[in-house]
């Protein structure tokens, strides 16, 4: 609807150079009813003046409808398709860049599509009707028309390479920038508590002075292009009017002075139509540019495996880890290394080390973020790699030392990914996570907003909410990463209470430092370069007075050597 009302709207003008060259010919060869004939073509021009209102409204909001409705369909396109990703991309992209292709990028190409409509649609019809009036009043001069191509395919071939280097670097440098600039949002607590501002704001410039550099880049050789463009197609219309001009006098070709003024305009028109769409090239450049940036994420191969394998309607928690290896890409080292653990439903293990030992590796292997190198990970006597991970993941809950809040209520905060939760099952999940006393006295209780991150709740009220939403999914099984190392005494008391509550019955595993948080754990595995050196219950690995015991002594006397 959109391409019909844009190409009927453009009747004004199509028809404004016929309408011009047939008032001059009066002028010039009066005649009979000269005035009703000058009359008649001023009332036709003045008639499609008066339709291109209403014409013009009606191709803007279908276009806009189709733009728009196109914007948000390859949004939710990107953001589908973020979700499909490993979390290793995630390790290799900046939030910043991945920000830049989802606003940006989409927004270059939207300018991109609408520009094509407004300049690109506008030229090649204005050109064709040029060309059918010039073919019935003078068509030998069709071949004017055809002297427009040459110079446009030389500029595009001297200056579209250049165009497309200089917009991807501006792109890479605006990705930089992006990605700098939330790295200096995120740090302005440390940076603050450190007094380094300025330093701070000396990377935001340097990488500010590359994006401006860049931009420069793109500017300058779009205004060559342009500047060239202007002067060549000048050139051909001066021509243009300049051979029509000989022919009329000369008497070499009969033309009126009307005529003139027809293919005149015509000529004007096609040279600014054809200066309209070479305009068009450093717009679709950059908007392939973009194209292509998109596709870092769209084609993107690192998909997350599994997502059309059979679901996991239960999970009763049982976990065996059969001989696995898991080897990061591009090591030579094995971060994980012939792992082996029979864990019961309802059990807890603990996994404790040094930095580096392979902890977090394998909290990732259990939830599929990563997949074994050799070897098996059984659930419930199922191969994992058989199995829809998300189906799984849905019967496990996380809480870690960074928890993660967004910009929203509590309420939403805690129930972010559940659906019918009563308010007493809320109320009861706040009640087991010593929540709902420091709730209570908010301005506005679980309608409260909270800012980025959860910025106004202290690190102990944050875990509590963590664990709350842990309560309401219910799982079945818990991993808890360093839930409490971050507290102090008095707030970890109230949290460990907590947690102690949330593991009750569930397979838990524990990610610790502090060694004096994990002694009720039914077992515990000490990892040292991803294998496992000692494994036992809290008592016998002190009794052993080994690697354990040696840490734990050396925490209890104030020693960090592994914290």
């Amino acid at each position: 609807m959109a391409i019909i009302f844009f190409i009927i709207k453009g009747i004004p003008g199509y028809v404004a150079p016929v309408c011009t060259a047939n008032i001059i010919t009066v002028c010039a060869h009066p005649g009979r009813n000269a005035v009703h004939r000058i009359l008649f073509w001023a009332g036709l021009w003045l008639s499609t003046v008066i339709i291109h209102q209403p014409l013009y409204i009606t191709y803007v909001r279908n276009m806009s409808l189709a733009c728009r409705e196109a914007e948000a369909t390859m949004r939710s396109a990107i953001c589908r398709r973020l979700q499909m990703l490993t979390i290793g991309f995630y390790k290799n992209k900046s939030s910043g860049a991945i920000q830049s292709k989802t606003l940006r990028d989409v927004e270059t190409i939207d300018q991109m599509v609408r520009g094509l409509f407004d300049s690109g649609l506008f030229s090649l019809c204005t050109i064709v009707v040029a060309i059918i009036f010039t073919s019935i009043y003078a068509p030998m001069f069709n071949f004017l028309y055809l002297m427009v191509i040459p110079p446009v395919v030389l500029l595009r071939y001297l200056l579209l390479k250049k165009l497309r280097d200089a917009n991807r670097e501006f792109r890479q440098e605006f990705e930089g920038m992006s990605a700098r600039l939330m790295s200096m949002i995120d740090m302005i607590p440390v940076t603050r508590a450190h007094a380094v501002e300025r330093t701070e704001i000396e990377k935001v410039d340097h990488k500010l002075h590359h994006v401006r550099m860049a931009g420069e880049k793109v500017d300058l050789r779009n205004g060559w292009f342009a500047s060239l463009a202007w002067a060549v197609f000048t050139l051909l219309t001066l021509s243009g009017y300049a051979l029509s001009g000989w022919l009329c006098v000369t008497k070499k070709y009969p033309m009126t002075v009307g005529d003139i003024m027809l293919l005149g305009g015509y000529f004007t028109q096609i040279s600014g139509c054809v200066q309209s769409l070479t305009g068009l090239t450093p717009v679709v450049t950059k908007a392939m540019e973009a194209v292509r940036s998109i596709g870092d994420i769209m084609e993107n191969p690192e998909v997350e495996v599994g997502r059309n394998k059979p679901v996991v309607d239960r999970v009763d928690g049982r976990i065996r880890f059969d001989h696995v290896d898991f080897v990061y890409p591009g090591s030579d080292e094995a971060a994980i290394s012939d792992l082996n653990l029979d864990i019961s439903p309802g059990s807890t293990v603990a996994f404790v080390g040094p930095s580096g030992s392979g902890k977090s590796t394998l909290m990732g292997l259990i939830l599929g973020f990563n997949r074994a190198t050799r070897g098996r990970i059984l659930l419930d006597g199922r191969d994992m790699s058989d199995i829809d991970m998300r189906s799984f993941r849905a019967h496990v809950a996380v809480v870690s030392q960074d928890t993660i809040l967004f910009q929203g209520t509590l309420r939403e905060n805690i129930l972010y990914g559940t659906k019918n939760v009563s308010e007493a099952q809320l109320r009861k999940a706040l009640t087991d996570a010593n929540a709902l006393d420091f709730i209570s006295k908010l301005p506005e209780g679980l309608d409260t907003m909270l800012g980025e991150h959860g910025a106004r709740l202290s690190g102990g009220q944050k875990q509590r909410i963590a664990i709350a939403r842990a309560i309401i999914r219910e799982p079945r099984v818990l991993i808890l990463d360093e839930a409490t190392s971050a507290l102090d005494v008095e707030a970890e008391f109230v949290v460990q209470e907590a947690l102690d509550r949330l593991m009750a019955g569930r397979t838990t595993f524990i990610v610790a430092h502090r060694l004096s948080t994990i002694r009720n754990a039914g077992l515990i595995v000490l990892l040292e370069g991803g294998k496992v050196r000692e494994m036992g219950t809290h008592r016998e690995l002190l009794d052993q007075g080994e690697l354990f015991a040696n840490m734990y002594n050396l925490q209890i006397s104030g020693g960090r050597k592994y914290a």
